[in-house]
């Protein structure tokens, strides 16, 4: 069956230098890394629409070579504040890892992101920088069996079915990518187009779906639980 690839990932992120301030009493390397994380975000125009860079990840799938920059969709700005999408499908990663009626809430993949994909991407000065975000869980209304959570605080997220359609209202904007690490991993990726599916946290169709975004674009409430 096809695997989701899970990394296409929503963050809200501080933007304000003095988050990577050097503090007093730091170390020669704990200065490298801080002034490293401030000179990386220095560079980027926090722009709705434009692609930032922020964290590190395999991606080509060469590991000798290290891991490649995050390139980050600019999604939305309040002040010091940014809401960014990965641009490519970064990882694959079940909804859950074993079928079971379940929201996000509870499923393995939000457990995953928050707590093994944030320290894999991320280092410690970067890590500070993202904020821990009240997120709303609430059923998708098109779907009568559907339903929702309790709201949630969490750092990574994945976008909900309404969310998706507020910031990528067309098809044709939703549309994305795997890496080739994500392919390795077993993200599904189209022989046509070379897109992939990738999660929403929106449970789907009934209480053993969860949404998903299909590779033309099209959101779909029949994403299943371990694809």
């Amino acid at each position: 069956m096809k695997r989701y690839a899970a990394g296409l990932l929503a963050l809200m992120m501080v933007l304000s230098f003095a988050a990577a301030a050097l503090a007093e009493g730091t170390t020669p390397d704990e200065t490298a890394a801080e002034t490293s994380v401030a000179e990386e975000m220095a560079v980027n125009d926090y722009t709705v629409g434009n692609t930032v860079i922020f964290g590190a990840y395999e991606q080509d799938n060469d590991t000798e070579n290290g891991e490649e920059p995050i390139e980050w969709i600019v999604l939305a700005v309040d002040g010091d504040r940014a809401l960014l999408l990965s641009k490519y499908g970064l990882d694959a990663q079940k909804y859950n890892t074993y079928t079971k009626k379940i929201t996000w809430c509870r499923c393995s993949l939000r457990f995953w992101l928050n707590y093994n994909f944030i320290k894999e991407a991320f280092v410690v000065e970067e890590r500070e920088l993202i904020l821990s975000t009240t997120i709303t869980n609430e059923k998708v209304s098109g779907y009568s069996e559907s339903y929702g959570c309790d709201d949630t605080t969490d750092q990574i997220f994945l976008l909900s079915y309404d969310e998706a359609l507020e910031y990528l209202p067309e098809d044709a904007d939703r549309v994305t990518e795997p890496t080739a690490y994500a392919v390795a991993q077993g993200a599904y990726e189209d022989e046509d187009n070379g897109n992939c599916w990738w999660w929403l946290r929106s449970a789907g169709s009934d209480n053993t779906n969860a949404c998903g975004v299909r590779t033309d674009g099209r959101i779909s409430g029949y994403g299943g639980r371990e694809v």
